[in-house]
């Protein structure tokens, strides 16, 4: 069982539009309920995504709620992912220490150092269902064989 460190925006919501990024709306991302049913079941599952730095699943929840396909019956599932407070950089309250994964289309390049300096850099997996939908899937058997 690993931790998981959850983006938002790329792996679990992408653009409305295909090839549109801004101002296009988004949409939940294929496989993300699938991916995040998985992911509570069978590792700890945090959010770390700039929906929300407060440690809150307001803007997270949010962020789903306003996406065309949205479906009520998701919320109790994005609920039970324990989101994270963080300022500056989201690869600082991770915990080196730790059996885990970072799934992020795009970490900035201070996570990606600090990640590299603790020689962890090979813990971040990239998803971004925008470029390539059927990523958290990949995802989901690239963690399951590298816990195994």
């Amino acid at each position: 069982m690993a931790v998981l460190y959850l983006d938002v925006d790329g792996p679990l919501l992408r653009s409305a539009v295909p090839g549109e990024v801004w101002n296009a709306g988004w949409e939940i991302a294929p496989h993300a309920e699938t991916f995040l049913r998985w992911a509570v079941e069978h590792h700890t599952p945090f959010w770390l995504t700039t929906r929300d730095r407060s440690g809150s699943h307001a803007g997270i929840v949010r962020a789903f709620r306003e996406c065309r396909n949205w479906d009520d019956a998701l919320e109790p599932l994005l609920l039970q992912v324990m989101p994270l407070a963080w300022e500056a950089s989201k690869a600082a309250v991770i915990d080196m220490q730790a059996d885990f994964y970072c799934v992020d289309d795009d970490p900035g390049p201070f996570d990606l150092m600090l990640l590299e300096q603790q020689g962890r850099r090979d813990r971040w997996i990239e998803a971004n269902t925008d470029v390539f939908p059927d990523a958290l899937p990949a995802v989901m058997t690239v963690i399951d064989v590298l816990s195994e």
